[in-house]
């Protein structure tokens, strides 16, 4: 037992975490990023929109060329994101071609086309109102100044409606 507790080897174990002897360096922290949600936000959309067919055809060779896992680390943020660009695209592409998409954006052009039917009957309708109403008032003062005007347009009844007074 007493081998096992040597202080000795005790204190020559913790000069060697000290690092009095030692090389080691402390890991260097990444710089702090002080952006805002949305602007994290717009670059990412940015580096994404920057992804094309060449530069993920590009980003395939490197990856079939790496053989030491050093280099799939390398390639881990650009594999990230072009993974991310083909899951947006994908359900886009999905969203797009389903079925209840399609339903809807017929329905939705049938509701266009109806809308326009319905605000031009109701167009014609309001028009011809109007038309019609005129035509009666002109139509009323027409009668009105030709019976005033010509003593042979008189109605046999106007003696009745006369608006002056008689004197009795």
């Amino acid at each position: 037992m007493a081998g096992r507790f040597d202080p000795s080897s005790i204190i020559q174990n913790l000069q060697g975490f000290s690092g009095t002897g030692s090389n080691n360096e402390l890991p260097s922290l990444p710089a702090r990023d002080n952006r805002t949600r949305a602007e994290v936000r717009e670059d990412f959309d940015k580096e994404l929109e920057e992804l094309d067919f060449a530069a993920l055809e590009e980003l395939k060779e490197k990856a079939l060329d790496a053989t030491e896992p050093e280099g799939f680390f390398e390639l881990k943020d650009d594999l990230e994101n072009s993974l991310v660009k083909f899951l947006r695209f994908y359900r886009a592409f999905e969203g797009l071609n389903s079925e209840e998409s399609r339903k809807v954006a017929l329905k939705e052009q049938e509701l266009k086309l109806e809308a326009r039917h319905d605000w031009a009957s109701k167009f014609r309708l309001f028009f011809f109102r109007i038309l019609a109403s005129a035509l009666l008032v002109f139509t009323l003062f027409g009668i009105g100044y030709i019976e005033y005007q010509y003593d042979w347009a008189r109605l046999p009844m106007t003696k009745y409606f006369s608006p002056t007074v008689t004197q009795p």
